[in-house]
């Protein structure tokens, strides 16, 4: 069953929540950088505008988990949890190797905040992948 724009209700759910914590993200991301970085807010309340950014983006994951909790289609479902765990094993994978080069050998350092990015880069080629075995990626409708 489609709502408007065709697109199912669960979907919608998820695309509301995504559209909330990236704007809860870039908002909190903003501030920090005005309020820490330009205007050197220090104490407790910098220590809590920094990890709002690190939450928002957190809550992607959630946000995720809620899709496949909430897809109706046993199909679907599986498309996102492959790409869920296409997503982990590249990202720790990464995170593990690139933890050992930073040990033995001089590189440089990769902030934390990249690996939850590198996770949700992973979802797409958890998508492609998807699309390349079983011939479809998840497409909307």
């Amino acid at each position: 069953m489609t709502g408007k724009a065709g697109i199912k209700p669960e979907k919608r759910r998820y695309l509301v929540r995504i559209i909330l914590a990236m704007a809860l993200y870039l908002g909190s991301l903003f501030a920090a950088e005005v309020l820490i970085e330009d205007q050197g807010m220090t104490g407790w309340p910098a220590y809590l505008l920094a990890a709002l950014p690190g939450l928002a983006f957190a809550s992607i994951f959630w946000i995720f988990a809620r899709l496949v909790v909430e897809e109706r289609d046993e199909f679907f479902r599986l498309l996102y949890i492959r790409q869920m765990m296409v997503a982990t094993g590249l990202t720790l994978t990464a995170a593990a190797v690139w933890g050992f080069l930073e040990t033995y050998l001089p590189v440089d350092h990769i902030r934390a905040f990249w690996w939850p990015t590198i996770w949700c880069l992973g979802l797409g080629i958890g998508a492609i992948y998807n699309k390349l075995t079983l011939g479809t990626y998840g497409e909307c409708a």
